[in-house]
């Protein structure tokens, strides 16, 4: 198993904020996992996966980093109606792997910059799909290195919510195909087209801060409303394109992210009287 010591945390996530790890271990199979667990009864420790939609403080993390990025990236079609995936294949890669064997129904999965099991901790979505409206069953490992099989039935998941123990996380997830949807063969060009017009690709951000608050109006047209575009503070600002994310030049601290945060709250609760609450999570130590 890969380990990393004493390495730099912006390398692991998207938004490329984050001061020093004292370990980052890579376990690649389920074996792996088990053993580093099991390895740490008492010990402080997170669990990421691709790196989007979370940040570290500037003054890093102090217990152990377990990256879930080159874990299980098998990708398995059962038969027609049904496929298993590992927690560590990108969403990317897994809607271009049904696309490309003319299964519908994923496509709205390419583009979103995390990997499978991060999606399901997350319930991340796009085009008015969420990742656990096509999930059958699931697997997961808890803190003793037990695994575990559950139906879909017996977890409750709601906007960018699930319902998971702190101390369990997932490992593999079986999708159901639905075989009656028509596979449109320029529908994940399209999708990527929407979002290369619509959102800030190729550069440092963690995806969306906010979740959408209400069906009425999503975050960014409250940001925007606001006259927030482009507010800047240090090295973190609010992107022109849109405007529920926030963009790192290379040169911005999660201390000018969390008061950038804290700054466009405030204002939204001022000026619409809507509480937006964080879609991004912040880990580690304060400097």
């Amino acid at each position: 198993m890969e380990t990393l010591h004493r390495d730099k945390l912006s390398k692991h996530t998207t938004i490329r904020l984050g001061g020093i790890a004292n370990k980052i271990c890579f376990p690649k199979n389920i074996e792996q996992f088990q053993e580093l667990l099991l390895s740490l009864p008492s010990k402080r420790f997170i669990i990421i996966g691709n790196g989007s939609n979370i940040a570290f403080r500037d003054g890093g993390y102090d217990g152990i980093v377990i990256s879930l990025k080159k874990f299980n990236r098998d990708l398995i079609l059962l038969d027609d109606k049904k496929i298993v995936v590992g927690a560590g294949v990108s969403c990317s890669k897994f809607s271009k792997f049904l696309h490309k064997n003319k299964i519908s129904g994923f496509e709205f999965l390419h583009g979103i910059p995390g990997t499978i099991g991060g999606s399901m901790a997350m319930n991340a979505g796009a085009f008015k799909n969420s990742i656990w409206d096509k999930i059958s069953k699931y697997k997961i490992i808890n803190n003793d290195g037990n695994i575990k099989t559950f139906s879909r039935r017996q977890i409750s998941t709601f906007y960018r919510k699930v319902n998971i123990n702190r101390k369990s996380y997932f490992v593999e997830a079986e999708f159901l195909i639905d075989r009656t949807i028509k596979f449109q063969k320029k529908l994940i060009l399209e999708y990527a087209l929407k979002r290369k017009t619509s959102q800030p690709v190729n550069q440092f951000s963690s995806g969306c801060i906010f979740k959408n608050p209400n069906s009425k109006h999503s975050a960014s047209y409250l940001i925007e409303k606001s006259g927030l575009k482009s507010t800047r503070i240090g090295g973190i600002y609010v992107s022109k394109k849109h405007s529920n994310y926030f963009i790192n030049d290379g040169r911005g601290t999660c201390n000018d992210l969390e008061k950038l945060i804290t700054f466009v709250k405030n204002r939204i609760k001022k000026e619409h009287n809507v509480s937006l609450d964080c879609e991004i999570h912040i880990f580690g130590n304060k400097k």
